[in-house]
């Protein structure tokens, strides 16, 4: 049995903030530095080999875990717009009241688990991804500016997502002041309580 040469190796600078939190981790993670370092330096290469930096890659899991713990359930866009399709205006008007609350309570779970900074923009990728819509846009200025697009959204979804927007954004402690809002399109002006 032949041994193996060890991998050439290269000196590479690094903070020392940056190496003793890679050293806290290693040892937590009973391994060694050296290997822990490459590690984590193959999985960013490899993140960016998928058109990915290694912050979408985080953001995308931290997005999945609140998901998880907020019990989100994940379905065809094509097969939830077929169910309300089903619905009468008397049972969709209910579900309106529904994905309200639905939103209310998710603004909170998100605001027991994301720094109260950074919530709406976890909001604005949130309804990318969740949502499949097309564009999003949140301006924070004096007031708050949401506008979003949705090409393939029937006018029955539109009207449920601007309920749980109505809710979510209450529990996140705006108002809304303004909206106008057609099939698969809105915009929605609130202002801080």
């Amino acid at each position: 049995m032949t041994k193996k040469q060890p991998e050439e190796t290269k000196l590479l600078m690094l903070s020392s903030d940056l190496v003793d939190r890679l050293r806290e981790t290693s040892v937590k993670k009973e391994t060694s530095l050296s290997g822990y370092a490459m590690n984590v330096l193959e999985e960013g290469l490899r993140a960016e080999k998928l058109g990915a930096s290694p912050k979408d890659v985080v953001d995308a899991y931290f997005m999945s875990e609140i998901h998880k713990g907020a019990g989100v359930l994940i379905m065809p866009k094509s097969s939830l717009g077929q169910i309300i399709e089903k619905l009468g205006q008397d049972q969709l008007e209910g579900l309106e009241k529904l994905w309200d609350e639905a939103g209310r309570w998710y603004g909170k779970y998100l605001l027991s688990k994301i720094n109260s900074n950074e919530v709406l923009h976890f909001v604005r990728q949130d309804l990318l991804n969740s949502w499949n819509l097309d564009e999003v846009e949140i301006k924070i200025e004096d007031n708050v500016s949401l506008r979003f697009i949705g090409f393939m959204m029937s006018e029955e979804l539109t009207h449920l997502l601007l309920s749980y927007m109505h809710g979510l954004m209450e529990s996140l402690g705006y108002k809304e002041i303004e909206r106008d809002s057609l099939r698969g399109m809105a915009t929605i002006k609130y202002m801080q309580l």
